[in-house]
């Protein structure tokens, strides 16, 4: 179990306790290579205690690699030189013979910093922790975040936390630092990733749904690998997700309940259903695509009553389904203008238009989850590409680009996609692996997964 407080805002009124042995004789090397990065400088996570040193060593290097993901921050731990710009005494990496460290003054959870000093070393934000133990022997950590230029504080926690629960507090402490610093509502450090796992050899490759925490790690494999299973999503229903099983020599939906790994048909469908997309808010409504008769149109099954309503009637190909954020309107894509284009529907299947108008042919669209972007899939010219639009069609833009890149969905807080992509046609190129990109930055990065392994569909959600 981990415990979570708030600080109260005024430093001096806390009667905690720290050893300034924690923070005596510390230096600092801080570079500003890179201006466009919030450079964080962490203290107290040398602690004096050798048991609490391991274990601030542990949580801070889980905060260093989460936050070294997003590229927006320049972390720096209480240890080196720092560099002051405009005074007498400067330090550097490669230090002059005349050169003498600047001693940095004690800092603690109790104390002020000298936002002064550290604003000419170009620090723009100062994390501050101190470790002890209770009586059960759990970790008690108190942490503040201070904001260097406006001289204030971001945000004051308590976490007291046995040692199995490190990374989650790790993970906590992350999403903190990554919402005090870009504004965002939520974090994503501490969520889980699932998706289709491909391994053995090109003439019989195994297919599974795996999933994994945000980092890459804690994977488990929740189908057996029998059956060819494609498309996983999770439910609105805790501990519930949804996937593509080819059963009885044709695809269906199934449902899986995390706690007891059992899966079952979702309805009873005659012909031949594709990925699902689930209601934001009713966790019985679920759209898929079906082909009855050799045509394929867009259904809504309800699975409490185990009925389905069909919502498109054109003889072209309608496919790949989504519901706005707020479930009123569906998303969908359909040739029936000529090429595969993006198509908006009210949520009785009636006022249907097109709302992109690109060159090319467009798959998988999906509404962020404040419903104010759309995200997709598009070929044009043999290149694949991920990218977004407003809600209304307008503002399109291509993000990322690959041999084969499809499968985007949106990260719980809406800033980032999550995509498979194939960088090339031969070896490891010809591997699928999970990225992730920020559609603020544009800095994309790779999940990790097993080398040998191929990754595909996607999809994110908090914990």
């Amino acid at each position: 179990m981990i415990r979570i407080k708030k600080f109260a805002t005024l430093v001096l009124i806390m009667a905690l306790t720290l050893s300034n042995q924690a923070f005596a004789g510390v230096f600092f090397n801080i570079k500003n290579e890179d201006a466009a990065k919030t450079k964080i400088l962490f203290f107290g996570f040398d602690p004096a205690n050798p048991n609490a040193r391991q274990d601030a060593f542990e949580i801070f290097e889980r905060v260093r690699r989460n936050l070294k993901t997003t590229d927006l921050f320049d972390v720096v731990k209480n240890s080196g030189k720092i560099e002051i710009a405009g005074e007498e005494t400067v330090v550097s990496p490669v230090s002059s013979k005349n050169s003498v460290p600047i001693a940095i003054p004690t800092i603690s959870v109790e104390t002020l910093p000298d936002f002064d000093r550290y604003s000419k070393a170009g620090v723009g934000a100062i994390i501050v922790a101190q470790f002890n133990y209770d009586q059960n022997n759990n970790l008690e950590m108190r942490v503040r975040m201070w904001d260097v230029l406006d001289q204030r504080q971001l945000f004051g926690k308590f976490y007291s936390t046995s040692k199995p629960n490190y990374k989650k507090v790790a993970n906590l402490l992350s999403d903190e630092i990554f919402k005090a610093i870009t504004g965002e509502k939520k974090g994503h450090f501490n969520s889980q990733i699932l998706y289709t796992s491909e391994a053995g050899s090109i003439k019989k490759r195994i297919k599974k749904i795996v999933m994994m925490d945000f980092d890459g790690e804690n994977r488990r494999a929740l189908t057996d690998g029998r059956d060819l299973v494609l498309t996983p999503i999770f439910s609105k229903t805790p501990n519930e997700i949804y996937y593509l099983r080819y059963f009885e020599n044709k695809p269906q939906i199934f449902n899986l309940d995390l706690r007891t790994a059992r899966s079952n048909r979702l309805g009873s469908f005659r012909g031949t259903t594709f990925a699902a997309s689930v209601h934001p808010t009713d966790p019985n409504l679920v759209l898929l695509s079906a082909i009855f008769d050799g045509n394929s149109d867009i259904y809504e099954m309800n699975i409490a009553n185990n009925q389905a309503r069909r919502l498109t009637k054109s003889p072209a190909i309608d496919t790949t389904a989504s519901y706005s954020s707020d479930g009123k309107s569906i998303l969908f894509v359909s040739d029936r203008d000529g090429g595969q284009q993006i198509y908006l529907m009210n949520i009785s299947g009636s006022d249907v238009k097109k709302i992109s108008d690109g060159i090319g042919s467009y798959a998988k669209p999906i509404y962020s989850p404040d419903g104010s972007m759309i995200a997709f899939t598009r070929i044009k010219s043999g290149q694949f590409y991920i990218g977004t639009m407003s809600a209304n069609g307008k503002n399109e833009r291509l993000l990322t680009s690959g041999y084969l890149v499809e499968g985007a969905k949106w990260s719980p807080n809406g800033r980032y996609l999550i995509y498979s992509k194939k960088r090339g046609p031969y070896g490891k190129d010809s591997v699928p692996r999970i990225c992730v990109i920020d559609i603020a930055t544009g800095f994309e990065f790779e999940i990790t997964t097993p080398e040998n392994e191929g990754a595909t569909d996607p999809d994110w959600a908090a914990l």
